[in-house]
């Protein structure tokens, strides 16, 4: 079975550490704004939510693509061909979970787990993150993650509806 990237907000401590290397290794400096992974924290509530693609089997960023630049590997995994980007925004104004995003240049960018390994697993010391196979439980929380589509506003403020939904959900 092919590994997937999985993100439980109960265990995430908010330290950004996971944004710091994804943005060092895929931009070369530390910048989590353009990190493919984002976190929202809520500090006076004590709760954060890491934001992560989904690799959706039915993405919609890949079928927003009029250029076919966003495409399926084998592993299911969805890959950008910066070449083949225009630059015409469809692919983030698709994604439900706010996880598409344009550089200054306006090509897109997104999560491609890092050719299957992850730098932000393995910056993760609170086991947040985890990059596996994948068992019922994990699917479950994956699941229930996913059931926090947002289909209007900026990337921003999809992620951060996801992250309040589960956050509500978490202290319920």
């Amino acid at each position: 079975m092919k590994k997937q990237l999985f993100a439980n907000p109960d265990l995430c401590t908010g330290c950004n550490r996971c944004s710091l290397i994804c943005s060092a290794k895929k931009e070369g400096a530390f910048q989590p704004h353009r990190a493919r992974i984002k976190i929202s924290n809520f500090p006076l509530r004590g709760y954060s939510a890491p934001s992560i693609c989904f690799q959706c089997p039915k993405a919609g960023c890949l079928e927003a693509c009029p250029t076919s630049a966003l495409y399926c590997d084998s592993d299911g995994v969805v890959l950008m061909n910066e070449d083949l980007c225009t630059a015409c925004g469809a692919c983030v104004a698709a994604c439900p979970y706010g996880m598409m995003e344009q550089g200054a240049n306006g090509i897109a960018y997104k999560c491609d787990y890092c050719d299957g390994d992850p730098a932000c697993v393995k910056e993760c010391h609170a086991e947040a993150l985890l990059f596996e196979a994948g068992n019922s439980e994990l699917f479950q929380l994956k699941s229930a993650q996913m059931k926090h589509r947002t289909v209007s506003g900026t990337t921003a403020d999809k992620r951060h509806a996801m992250a309040e939904n589960l956050m509500k959900k978490a202290r319920s």
